[in-house]
């Protein structure tokens, strides 16, 4: 099934890039055909495509800011119909924001990538030997304490400065995958860590960095922390403790690398900056987009991963959400994608999660 999704989600891409590249007409497939076509036809060929999926969830794609095509199909977590305006979980693709407020810090001279963490977390023996750049780029081979179960252990009620201590006992009790820089293994261990490093280095809380330095600036009006979702309070208010969703629903266990909801426009918002120089300077986003793991063909880079034709972002799954964001900032594409359904007869759904999350 992964296999089925990957095809459907690169014709879609594919046709995306293929308009942005102007490629020849010659040796033309159902794919290729896309690359002569104008936005408008772009879209009723995507439009296609996930009719015959049946996608339920939100679509939204821009070229240079111009809305190219919208759908919102399904319903929110109180029943109401989904619109591209609602504000859903992103999952992984937290990470990116996560990195970004690292590299702002780093820009400004108040931390280096190469600082080793024993600088932060004095506590741990293992410190000395991992990077913040092993952590930004999954090369630590710190274990994954939602990968490996911990998260799930975490009792309800517990603040977020009590869960977050529980998190890096554990993390700093385990013995390393492999030693820092020799390999890497995705970790959301990583990004935990990184966001409390911001915390440290800043004076400020996460989500107050967050807000200050990357949502306010691009008006990012509909995006928060979590249960921070300033046009869907009754929503928001809807997230309590369930042991079936523990990684949302526990405080502090997903910060800094599964912890944002946002929606489409505010997405293309980030994408946009982000790309466009308001966030980090080109030269700072060209780090941050490099290829730090060839030997595993990962093309990681800091919370960000190198995709075809130039394209760039990230997937995220949590709880029945999966997400994912892609944009060229050469040729000025935006792509966002967000889905909420669980139902296991419906095959999008389905197909959606579980490639998201391989």
């Amino acid at each position: 099934m992964k296999r089925v999704l990957s095809i459907v989600l690169s014709v879609l891409l594919t046709a995306i890039l293929l308009t942005s590249c102007g490629c020849s007409d010659s040796g033309k497939t159902e794919e290729t055909t896309a690359a002569d076509k104008t936005d408008a036809e772009l879209a009723a060929y995507i439009s296609d495509k996930l009719e015959e999926i049946k996608y339920d969830g939100v679509i939204y794609l821009t070229h240079n800011g111009n809305v190219v095509y919208q759908r919102a199909t399904g319903t929110d977590e109180n029943g109401e119909p989904l619109t591209v305006d609602t504000s859903m979980y992103i999952g992984s693709v937290s990470k990116q924001f996560c990195a970004a407020a690292v590299m702002i810090l780093r820009d400004r001279g108040r931390l280096g990538v190469d600082d080793t963490i024993d600088k932060y977390f004095t506590e741990y023996d293992r410190g000395k030997d991992i990077t913040i750049k092993h952590l930004l780029t999954m090369r630590s081979g710190i274990r994954d304490t939602v990968g490996e179960g911990f998260a799930g252990t975490l009792p309800c009620g517990k603040t977020e400065e009590e869960n977050t201590a529980l998190i890096k006992e554990w993390i700093f009790s385990q013995p390393l995958l492999f030693e820092p820089g020799s390999s890497f293994v995705y970790s959301n261990s990583n990004y935990i860590l990184l966001a409390d490093i911001v915390e440290q280095v800043s004076g400020q809380y996460y989500n107050d960095f967050l807000r200050e330095n990357i949502f306010d600036p691009l008006d990012m009006k509909h995006t928060g922390l979590i249960t921070e979702v300033s046009d869907s309070p009754k929503w928001a208010e809807n997230l309590i403790c369930d042991s079936e969703i523990e990684e949302v629903k526990i405080k502090g266990v997903s910060k800094g690398a599964g912890d944002i909801a946002s929606n489409a426009p505010d997405m293309v918002k980030w994408m946009e900056g982000l790309s466009g120089g308001k966030i980090v300077s080109p030269d700072t986003l060209r780090e941050m987009t490099a290829d730090y793991s060839p030997d595993h063909g990962e093309k990681y880079g800091y919370g960000l991963t190198q995709m075809f034709a130039g394209g760039i972002g990230h997937e995220g799954a949590i709880s029945d959400y999966s997400s994912m964001d892609f944009f060229t900032p050469e040729s000025g594409y935006c792509f966002f994608c967000d889905s909420n359904g669980s139902d296991p007869g419906n095959m999008a759904t389905l197909l959606l999660y579980d490639h998201l999350t391989e």
